[in-house]
C-alpha cells in the first residue's frame, strides 16, 4: 500500500541527514572546536547537539529510554553553551559514535511511522513546535539545516571551499 506522507518524511529526512554528514566529513577532525567568533557553535558541540535533539524526541515522543538524553543535555541541548575548552568534551570519535546512533535510531522511528501515525496530532506539550508528527520531523530539519548554515560558517572561517549536497 502506498505511503506518500512517509514517503515524503522519509525522503526529506534522508536529504538532511545527507547533507549534514557531508558537512561533518568535510571538517578537519583537529578543527571541530574552531569557533569562527567567541561563543560560536564549533561542529563538534553541534554534532553532540543534534543527537541530543534526536535522543530528546525520543523520549518525550517515542517513548524510548532518556538515559542518554538524561547524560548529554547539559553538554548539548538548548541552552547549553559551547565551550572552546576540548576537555570538556568527549573525544570527537565518542561524539561521532553518540550522533551516529542517535541519528539512525531516530531515522528507524521514523520508518516506523505510517501516514496516518505521520498526520496524527503530537501531545498538547509539543502543539507549539508542530502539530502533528510528520510537521515534527520537518520542523527538525529546518533545525538541522540552520546548523548545517552555521557549520558552512564554520568551514568558511577556515578558509575551506563550500560543500556541495
Amino acid at each position: 500500500m502506498s505511503q506518500p506522507l512517509h514517503e515524503h518524511v522519509l525522503s526529506s529526512y534522508d536529504w538532511t541527514q545527507t547533507a549534514l554528514k557531508s558537512v561533518f566529513d568535510s571538517i578537519p577532525p583537529e578543527h571541530f572546536m574552531h569557533q569562527p567568533f567567541p561563543g560560536a557553535n564549533h561542529a563538534l558541540w553541534t554534532m553532540g547537539h543534534l543527537a541530543t535533539v534526536d535522543q530528546y524526541f525520543l523520549k518525550m515522543i517515542a517513548g524510548r529510554d532518556g538515559s542518554l538524553f538524561e547524560k548529554n543535555k547539559a553538554q548539548f541541548f538548548a541552552k547549553s553553551q559551547p565551550s572552546d575548552n576540548p576537555h570538556d568534551y568527549p573525544p570527537l570519535a565518542e561524539v561521532r559514535k553518540y550522533f551516529d546512533s542517535s541519528r539512525a535510531e531516530f531515522r528507524a522511528w521514523i520508518e516506523s511511522l505510517d501516514d496516518t501515525k505521520l498526520a496524527s496530532p503530537l501531545p498538547a506539550d509539543f502543539q507549539k513546535f508542530a502539530s502533528s508528527h510528520a510537521g515534527m520531523v520537518f520542523r527538525l530539519c529546518w533545525h538541522e539545516g540552520m546548523h548545517y548554515g552555521q557549520l558552512a560558517v564554520v568551514r568558511k572561517s577556515l578558509g575551506l571551499a563550500p560543500t556541495r549536497i
